[in-house]
């Protein structure tokens, strides 16, 4: 991946043609979206966020082209352009200006938290709505394909959707813009990002928020509640994940204790909880400190 860094920081035409290319080749398969993604972040950090933003533009232009030669279809360009592009650029924005990674997680979460009320406020019922979406677009593929689905886990898809796509939002555009700081890191100044990824720390401010919505969705159990609570525990991942990094650092614990870790939240999705809990726990105990002095 640092070549695609590279080649992008040689010239602003290297950047644009980056942009197309790989903004092209994500209508055809989507994960090449991560790494446009990543150049829009990394032209904005480095160059400005005007160059970012013309980045960001030309690589909408060319992606909403190929959505209509290619798919007839230009819906998949405007999810795009809300996945891995505009959003992108807003943080990598932030982040050029605060020179924070937890701004970054801060501005991913509040997006994500505008989101999810703009969304409730629109559908009045996430759940009716995702139930009437499944019934109307998805099963009569399914049944053409001769999937039969019961409506238990039509009701379990409805009741966790807009949770899961608002942590998705919040793990997808945090990882992309760090990657690009990763990128400008190894390019200009090695080893800089993992020594800032140790020290992430978001303000009380929102952890205080972030313990009040939780506590709220456990007691009250309303929809709303509960997904904002989950884009809250996405954010807070990253300082759980931050303490983990600089703990093993501090205790020179072997790499394959944090390959065990991410493994872990990825096979079992509880995990999550956990490591998000120590990142909330964080604001009261500071653990950092802690295993520094010892």
């Amino acid at each position: 991946m640092l070549f695609i860094a590279n080649y992008t920081m040689k010239g602003r035409s290297n950047a644009l043609i980056a942009a197309v290319l790989l903004s092209m080749l994500s209508v055809i398969f989507s994960p090449f979206g991560l790494l446009l993604g990543g150049v829009i972040a990394l032209v904005t950090l480095r160059v400005g966020e005007t160059e970012g933003f013309k980045t960001f533009i030309v690589a909408a232009i060319a992606n909403f082209v190929v959505a209509i030669l290619v798919l007839e279809n230009s819906t998949l360009s405007v999810i795009a352009v809300f996945e891995y592009m505009l959003p992108i650029w807003l943080i990598a924005l932030v982040l050029r200006k605060t020179n924070s990674l937890a701004s970054a997680i801060h501005m991913s979460m509040l997006m994500a938290g505008f989101a999810i009320v703009g969304f409730h406020l629109f559908t009045g019922d996430t759940v009716l709505w995702w139930k009437e979406l499944f019934d109307t677009k998805i099963t009569p593929i399914l049944q053409t394909s001769g999937v039969n689905v019961p409506n238990e886990v039509i009701e379990n898809f409805a009741n966790v959707a807009t949770l899961v796509l608002g942590m998705s939002a919040v793990f997808l555009w945090v990882s992309i813009v760090f990657i690009a700081r990763w990128w400008q890191a190894e390019l200009y100044y090695p080893g800089r990002f993992g020594e800032n990824f140790k020290q992430i720390g978001l303000p009380s401010s929102v952890t205080y928020l972030a313990l009040v919505v939780i506590i709220a969705s456990v007691v009250v159990k309303s929809p709303f509640t509960q997904d904002l609570a989950g884009v809250l525990i996405a954010g807070l991942l990253f300082v759980g994940l931050s303490i983990a990094h600089h703990t093993s650092a501090i205790k020179e614990a072997s790499r394959a204790w944090l390959v065990s870790l991410y493994v872990l939240l990825f096979l079992f999705p509880q995990t999550i909880l956990i490591v998000a809990a120590i990142g909330l726990a964080d604001t009261w105990l500071d653990i950092r400190s802690r295993w520094t002095q010892s």
